[in-house]
């Protein structure tokens, strides 16, 4: 009988997160973002900045796809029963949560879907709250929907370098009449936090005291750290799924974004009625065919090549933490989830965020997502995403180490 060892090697050999894949002229936005912005002398600038990944799919699904395409007709889909068990199966093993069927909407992205829940529970006019600096467009879905922000903006505890809630600030803005709705980032993008059970019980509480629909996005809860792991809202109990929509994919766990699928869960029969209506008045959220059958191979037969880039995220994860430890005016935020990192670029002692920017695209020649993006709290601050081979990272890091050094 095979040890552990023997075993993880063999999976090491199957799943290649070694190859640098050469991206320039695809169709890739990050990539082609650089030149757009930059002109043709960037060639040699490297993104770490949106979050898809440098890797392939798990080639399970790419041999799904394959099959697919040479067997299926393309034309109007349902969805199937195996669909369903794929969904369900994933999220009881990886997470504990017994999904039931008829709790699930498809919308072929999270952004999409959540645009039409604010639909849903909120009229144009009302309040919603979100915790920034968090994934921008949450700011952009609650402005295009008529809607005024309340921020109850995360603590950085500076003697641990770890983010907070305000849950004071939170309870006095949930109190508003007008406040229908609140954003929820679970693991939080970008600043790394997977908050405990504790945690997400008080929002739940603070929410449902004062008729505040919680719209929690999951998306990157396959990813969690040695001694974290996340809790699915609707695993608090009865009274926290009745009033809740969670929002779930298969797009960042094995990158793939571009196949537009996501899994709406809403246990509560009443509220997903709502969504599913808001959803009508748009002509419908669906998800593609080939968005079908790679969520399907993913969650059926690719578990082991998420465990294995784990493994590489760890690892990048580690060179990371010791860039950071030996480059003096950087701190590394500890992310407990997600494969993107949160470095505090304050002690560098640029005078603008927009120097800072400029310093990554011109002298280090990486382009990593502007913390400024995430909100005003984000300012000097730079979000990387480890996702991508070792030996990539460690060329982006040696370059931001020499143009630092010569500083």
């Amino acid at each position: 009988m095979k040890g552990r060892s023997a075993v993880a090697q063999e999976r090491l050999a199957r799943y290649d997160f070694d190859t640098i894949l050469e991206r320039h002229g695809s169709t890739s936005y990050k990539w082609h973002e650089i030149a757009e912005q930059m002109g043709p002398d960037s060639t040699d600038v490297v993104p770490l900045s949106v979050a898809d990944m440098e890797f392939k799919p798990a080639p399970e699904i790419m041999q799904a796809l394959v099959e697919s395409a040479s067997r299926d007709v393309f034309g109007y889909d349902y969805v199937t029963d195996e669909y369903f068990d794929a969904l369900i199966g994933w999220m009881k093993r990886r997470h504990g949560f017994d999904v039931k069927p008829e709790w699930v909407s498809l919308s072929d992205g999270v952004m999409p879907a959540v645009n039409t829940a604010l639909r849903a529970v909120t009229h144009p006019g009302d309040k919603v709250i979100i915790q920034r600096p968090v994934y921008y467009p949450f700011t952009m879905a609650c402005e295009h929907n008529g809607l005024t922000i309340l921020d109850n903006e995360l603590i950085l505890d500076e003697r641990s370098g770890r983010y907070v809630i305000d849950f004071d600030d939170l309870e006095t803005k949930a109190s508003d009449p007008r406040c229908t709705a609140m954003l929820v980032c679970n693991p939080h993008n970008p600043v790394g936090r997977v908050w405990t059970a504790d945690e997400l019980r008080r929002i739940g509480d603070i929410c449902r005291d004062h008729d505040v629909v919680v719209l929690c996005d999951e998306i990157h809860a396959d990813f969690t750290y040695p001694g974290h792991r996340a809790t699915m809202f609707s695993t608090l109990g009865s009274a926290y799924a009745d009033n809740v929509i969670e929002f779930t994919a298969p797009s960042k766990t094995f990158n793939l974004a571009g196949l537009l699928c996501s899994n709406v869960i809403i246990p509560n029969a009443g509220l997903k009625r709502r969504f599913d209506t808001a959803a009508e008045n748009i002509g419908g959220l669906n998800v593609g065919h080939f968005g079908m059958v790679a969520c399907q191979a993913a969650y059926q037969h690719a578990e082991g090549w998420l465990d294995q880039l784990m493994v590489v995220l760890e690892r990048n994860l580690g060179l990371l933490r010791a860039f950071a430890g030996r480059v003096d005016g950087i701190r590394l935020i500890e992310p407990e989830g997600t494969y993107l990192a949160w470095l505090d670029c304050r002690g560098l002692g640029f005078d603008s965020p927009e120097a800072l920017c400029t310093f990554m695209h011109v002298r280090g020649r990486v382009w990593l997502d502007e913390g400024s993006i995430f909100g005003a709290s984000g300012d000097y601050f730079e979000r990387i995403n480890l996702a991508c081979p070792t030996a990539l990272l460690e060329r982006v890091l040696d370059r931001l180490e020499t143009a630092l050094s010569e500083r």
